[in-house]
């Protein structure tokens, strides 16, 4: 394949099989014999993903609303899966909180972490029950003929899930052998080895969310039950906003009374209110949140158009 040829491999597939030769040798002309210069690059890229994006119905109003309405779900879903790696990112940084505070200021913080908690579950609630809705048009989807497209991504979800619970089958006896220090932080072969299983179970979850990304855009989902998996989209939505929110809340409190808890040092010992991982964790955590409101915007418009069209 031709360098430009790859270039247009940033566009989808099915625009070009229509425009992709007649692009390609108007671009020969034009660089006679040049090789293409980084802003032709970066304007490919750009236009390529534009269209992925139109014909994903990512963006733009020419989609059917129950399109686009499907396209908000794919992006919660995205979201979530990636809220899911900050929240046990926030999870295992919150262990043991409550004990290095002062009882008179622990009220505040542990009602965020219980609200922070409760979202996530809440969360995967509705993420459970939209799988349960979307079962069988699942099974009719694989009826007709969608594994094939399916299967790769199931492969390899499954073939790094499965390195990662080994993994963890190899961890679990060899930090029973370790003390509390030597487990957060003073034995470096352990803490590599555990950052590498946790970096296999963050890419599992991701190629899995892409597995299921991809199912559901081949689903043929009735109309009540379109608008019930948008609703619960929704919903996932706002538990990561009432997470995010209240991760802060916490965060907030902890630095204001117990700074010493962020950094692992001694009790009573000052220190900044900025940690590390904490801040990635939230900025993970905000991104989501952004990311499924333009999903809920999407939805919200869609079922609007919907409304319209059927009034």
């Amino acid at each position: 394949m031709s360098e430009l040829g790859r270039l247009l491999r940033w566009y989808p597939e099915v625009w070009r099989s229509r425009y992709g030769e007649e692009l390609e040798a108007l671009l020969e002309d034009e660089l006679a014999g040049r090789p293409p210069s980084r802003r032709l690059r970066l304007s490919l890229a750009f236009a390529g993903l534009r269209e992925r994006a139109h014909a994903a119905a990512m963006v733009g109003g020419e989609a059917p609303p129950t399109e686009r309405a499907r396209a908000g779900v794919l992006v919660v879903l995205g979201a979530w899966s990636a809220f899911i790696l900050a929240g046990a990112s926030y999870e295992k940084l919150a262990e043991h909180f409550a004990g290095a505070l002062p009882a008179a200021h622990r009220s505040v913080p542990q009602s965020a972490f219980d609200v922070v908690v409760g979202a996530a579950v809440l969360a995967g609630v509705l993420s459970v029950l939209g799988v349960a809705l979307s079962g069988p048009a699942f099974a009719r989807s694989l009826r007709s003929g969608a594994w094939p497209a399916l299967r790769r991504h199931v492969v390899r979800a499954g073939a790094v899930t499965a390195l990662a619970l080994a993994g963890v089958a190899a961890l679990v006896p060899w930090a029973h052998g370790l003390t509390s220090a030597q487990r957060n932080g003073g034995d470096a072969s352990y803490g590599a080895a555990f950052l590498t299983v946790a970096a296999c179970g963050a890419v599992g979850l991701a190629l899995w969310s892409r597995a299921a990304m991809a199912a559901y855009r081949r689903l043929t989902l009735h109309r009540r039950t379109a608008v019930v998996v948008s609703a619960l989209a929704v919903g996932v939505a706002a538990a990561m906003m009432a997470a995010t929110v209240n991760t802060a809340i916490w965060w907030g409190q902890v630095a204001l009374h117990a700074p010493w808890f962020l950094h692992g040092t001694a009790s009573g010992t000052p220190g900044s209110a900025l940690d590390p991982q904490l801040a990635l964790t939230a900025v993970v955590m905000l991104l989501a949140v952004v990311a499924s409101l333009y999903g809920v915007v999407r939805i919200g418009r869609s079922w609007v158009d919907l409304r319209r069209s059927t009034g």
